[in-house]
C-alpha cells in the first residue's frame, strides 16, 4: 500500500509492479493522481523513504510516532497512517505542535474480519456439506419424518452448532485480529489472544479478550484464528506442535499468509482427526491447485485469498491518504481527523 503510494506520488504510477500487483483485476489509477496532485514529485515535492527532519507530511502503516520523533521533524503538519488505530501515536505531543493526525479507517481490513468469522460460521454450521445435501441428497429419505410440511435438519447432522458460549483464541492482536475479536463477541464468544508484545488493559478491555499464553491459548480454544504478522521469524509457525496443542474438536482459521503454516502438518492434523476442521483464505503456494490434496478434505473450506474482498478496493483508501498529503501541503485540515 505505501509502496503504491510512493509510486503515484514519485510520478511511477505506470510501473509494472502496479499492474502485476492488482493482476488479474484491472485498475485504473487516474483517481489516484488527481487526489494527489499538488503533492507529487511533478509538483516539486521530494518523496523519500524514511524520515527526514525536514519533513512536511509522515505518511506510515506500522510503527510508533512518539513525542522524539516529532520533535525531530520541525516542520511537520501531518502524521498520516493508513489502519484507523491510533494507539502508537503521542496525539497529546501532536496537538502541542499544531500537527494534524490522521488514521484512515481501512475497508479492506474490516472485510478481512468479517471472513474469518464467516470461515468459522461455515464450519460451525457445516455450511458446505449442508448445501451440499439439499443440492444433491444422499441422506436417508427414509429415516425423515415431516411433521406439519417441517424436515428438521433431514440430513442427520449430529455436529453442526454455532459460535455462541464457544472460545476463539485470537494469534495477533493487530488491526485484523482486533476486529475478529469484536465480531466474536457479538457472537457471544469469549475471546482470547496470544502475541509476543501483550496490550496494555485499556486495549483488551476495548477489544473485549484476554491475553493467554499460546499454549492455553490453544488447549482452551474452539477455534483458533491466525493473524500473526508476515514476518520471517513467523515461517511455519502453525506446525506439529501447535495443532497437538489444539483440541480434537476445534478448528483452525488462516486469514493471515500461507507461509505461517506448516501445511503438512495441517493436512496430517485433518485427516487423523487432530483437529476437527480448518478455513483457509491463504494458501502456502497461490494460487492453489484445483487437485490439491486439501480440496479433497470434506472438512476444509477454502476460498481464494478473497478475504479483503477486491484487491483494487485499496484505491478508496489510497485515495483518502493521497488527498490527505495534498491537503496538508495546502494547509487544510485532513479526512480522518484524530485528536488527542
Amino acid at each position: 500500500m505505501i509502496r503504491i503510494a510512493r509510486f503515484v506520488l514519485s510520478g511511477e504510477e505506470r510501473d509494472p509492479w502496479i499492474a502485476d500487483f492488482f493482476a488479474p483485476e484491472r485498475v485504473d489509477l487516474s483517481r489516484l493522481v488527481a487526489a494527489a496532485r499538488g503533492a507529487r514529485v511533478a509538483d516539486g515535492v521530494d518523496i523519500v523513504l524514511g524520515e527526514r527532519p525536514d519533513a512536511t507530511v509522515l505518511v506510515f502503516r506500522r510503527g510508533a510516532v512518539t513525542r522524539d520523533v516529532l520533535g525531530h521533524h520541525p516542520r511537520l503538519r501531518l502524521v498520516q497512517r493508513l489502519g484507523e488505530r491510533a494507539d502508537d501515536i503521542d496525539l497529546a505531543a501532536a496537538a502541542e505542535r499544531g500537527v494534524h493526525v490522521s488514521c484512515v479507517p481501512r475497508r479492506t481490513l474490516h472485510y478481512t474480519a468479517e471472513h474469518a468469522l464467516l470461515l468459522v460460521l461455515a464450519l460451525a454450521k457445516r455450511l458446505l456439506a449442508a448445501d451440499r445435501s439439499v443440492r444433491e441428497g444422499g441422506y436417508d429419505l427414509a429415516r425423515v419424518r415431516a411433521q406439519d410440511g417441517v424436515a428438521y435438519n433431514w440430513p442427520g447432522f449430529t455436529d453442526a452448532s454455532g459460535l455462541y458460549g464457544n472460545t476463539l483464541g485470537i494469534v495477533g492482536l493487530g488491526e485484523v485480529g482486533a476486529l475478529v475479536a469484536r465480531l466474536a463477541r457479538a457472537f457471544g464468544m469469549s475471546v482470547l489472544y496470544h502475541q509476543r508484545r501483550r496490550a496494555n488493559p485499556a486495549q483488551e478491555a476495548a477489544v473485549g479478550c484476554a491475553y493467554a499464553p499460546l499454549a492455553e491459548l490453544l488447549a482452551r480454544s474452539d477455534f483458533v484464528s491466525l493473524h500473526a504478522a508476515n514476518l520471517p521469524e513467523n515461517d511455519r509457525l502453525a506446525d506439529r506442535a501447535f495443532f497437538a496443542g489444539m483440541k480434537r474438536s476445534a478448528c483452525f482459521i488462516n486469514m493471515s499468509r500461507g507461509r505461517l503454516v506448516d501445511e503438512d502438518a495441517l493436512y496430517a492434523a485433518l485427516v487423523d482427526g487432530g483437529i476437527a476442521g480448518a478455513g483457509l483464505d491463504v494458501h502456502r503456494v497461490e494460487p492453489r491447485s484445483p487437485r490439491d490434496r486439501f480440496a479433497a478434505l470434506p472438512n476444509v473450506v477454502l476460498t481464494p485469498h478473497i478475504g479483503g474482498g477486491a484487491r483494487s478496493g485499496v484505491l478508496d483508501e489510497l485515495e483518502v491518504l493521497l488527498g490527505n498529503c495534498a491537503s496538508a501541503l495546502r494547509g487544510e485540515p485532513p479526512r480522518h481527523e484524530v485528536r488527542a
